[in-house]
């Protein structure tokens, strides 16, 4: 790292990864979001596309924006003429260098709406990181789901969700780290094309627990869904020389927390 103070717009998975991992390299971190969150370092309340000053930025810091829509929210409002705005009058403070992070995959679920967006920032200096579905503990579907049968419970779950590349948040937060200043823009994918029946299995395995089927739907929003079917068809994409390796999902699904039971053992 730089030794510069880092600044990490979003506590959501990615953004509190990316947090986690420049404090473990001895970084001084804020993370700016709406919830405060268990997260490393400074906390401030920040709305990202809203109007409150910026002024409070630390002179050159560097800068990472990992924010997405939250429940009931739409990327075209998360991702819009708002957000830009705000970008814009973030730059205007000249942070020493910036990486927006957002969804890969063709035009679905929101995605151009995040890619307009990157491509005005993208021609100011900004680099930019898309990632697919992320694997990240206690967040997102695999995440609580996990959690579910950690805590002995039987989710109910769906498999019928659009396969994937995903990509271990941790792993993210290395390529976001490693682009601070480089005026880029990559994608990165997950080793393998993952299905939700993967993953599940494998964390039934894992817990000794079982899910149960959804009946109806699938429990996640049609726009999460819109964009896991936009990055289905994501090509490997991957650089191990300036990244480091990637986690498959049997790593991730191991390293996961709390006991291993076998089935039929009571829970504690």
């Amino acid at each position: 790292m730089s030794g510069r103070p880092l600044v990490v717009f979003g506590g959501g998975a990615l953004g509190g990864a990316v947090a986690r991992l420049a404090a473990s390299r001895g970084t001084s971190v804020t993370v700016a979001s709406r919830q405060p969150g268990e997260h490393v370092g400074w906390w401030r309340r920040v709305c990202v596309g809203g109007d409150a000053p910026l002024g409070w930025l630390p002179t050159q810091a560097d800068v990472v924006i990992a924010v997405g829509p939250g429940a009931g929210e739409h990327a075209a409002e998360t991702w819009g003429p708002a957000f830009s705005a705000w970008c814009g009058r973030l730059r205007s403070l000249r942070p020493a260098g910036v990486v927006i992070a957002g969804p890969a995959g063709l035009v679905g679920g929101g995605i151009d709406a995040f890619d307009r967006a990157a491509r005005v920032l993208r021609h100011e200096g900004v680099a930019v990181v898309r990632v697919p579905a992320l694997l990240a503990t206690e967040r997102g579907w695999a995440g609580e789901l996990a959690a579910g049968l950690r805590r002995g419970l039987c989710p109910r779950v769906s498999p019928r969700l659009p396969a994937a590349r995903a990509l271990v948040v941790e792993d993210a937060a290395r390529v976001v780290l490693s682009e601070l200043g480089a005026e880029s823009d990559v994608i990165v994918t997950g080793p393998a094309l993952v299905t939700a029946e993967e993953v599940i299995r494998a964390l039934e395995v894992r817990y000794g627990s079982s899910t149960r089927p959804r009946l109806f739907g699938t429990g996640v929003p049609r726009e999460v869904q819109a964009r896991l079917r936009a990055q289905e068809q994501l090509e490997d994409a991957w650089d191990d020389t300036r990244y480091g390796a990637r986690t498959t999902l049997a790593t991730w699904v191991e390293r996961q927390p709390g006991p291993r039971r076998r089935r039929g053992e009571p829970t504690p």
